[in-house]
């Protein structure tokens, strides 16, 4: 059976010059001079995260999920999320799963499932690793603490069906979330 969606194919760019314009220790912005598939030539500038971008669906026993919401600065706003954020250099996508569970929401889990990643947009080179996270109780007490910018998280706890709905309707407008959210959903049968 041919997969109608299959990814095998030539790659129709060329790359003839990469600069970096800026780098930090978590991104790197890059232009190249490319050569496109048209044959013309062109300039295409990206972000490359150094490090994975991991996010938590937490799901309890009663098919409740726990959120999160914090102000996000960029846009101005605030915005209910899964527990996610960046891994620390040399942090496997799981542990840093884990510890973002950990410092967000309070609760470990004992069952880790991992769901299909993504890729943001096509101006990120990075892969959101995504988790479905089950078996929840309290993490320790003292061991995991927020990040400066993570003061402000409220969280809140409600039917995975609920948050689903939210995200398709527009409530949640945080890309990884509602696409974690429905994967999350779909294995669990929701």
């Amino acid at each position: 059976m041919t997969d109608v969606l299959d990814l095998d194919g030539a790659n129709p760019w060329r790359t003839e010059a990469s600069r970096v314009i800026y780098a930090n220790q978590r991104l790197r912005l890059l232009e190249d001079q490319v050569i496109q598939p048209d044959g013309g030539a062109g300039s295409y500038v990206y972000v490359q995260i150094e490090t994975p971008i991991v996010a938590v669906v937490p799901v309890d026993t009663e098919g409740y999920v726990y959120l999160v919401r914090q102000w996000r600065y960029p846009w101005r706003r605030n915005s209910w999320e899964i527990p996610a954020g960046g891994a620390e250099p040399n942090e496997a996508p799981l542990a840093a799963a884990r510890r973002e569970l950990a410092e967000e929401v309070g609760l470990r889990a004992a069952d880790w499932q991992p769901l299909p990643g993504v890729y943001p947009s096509a101006t990120i080179d990075g892969q959101w690793y995504l988790y479905l996270a089950g078996g929840l109780e309290p993490a320790p007490a003292g061991r995991y603490h927020r990040d400066p910018g993570e003061h402000d998280l409220i969280t809140r706890r409600l039917p995975l069906a609920e948050a689903v709905e939210a995200g398709l309707d527009g409530r949640i407008v945080h890309g990884m979330t509602v696409v974690a959210l429905l994967r999350a959903a779909r294995r669990l049968g929701i």
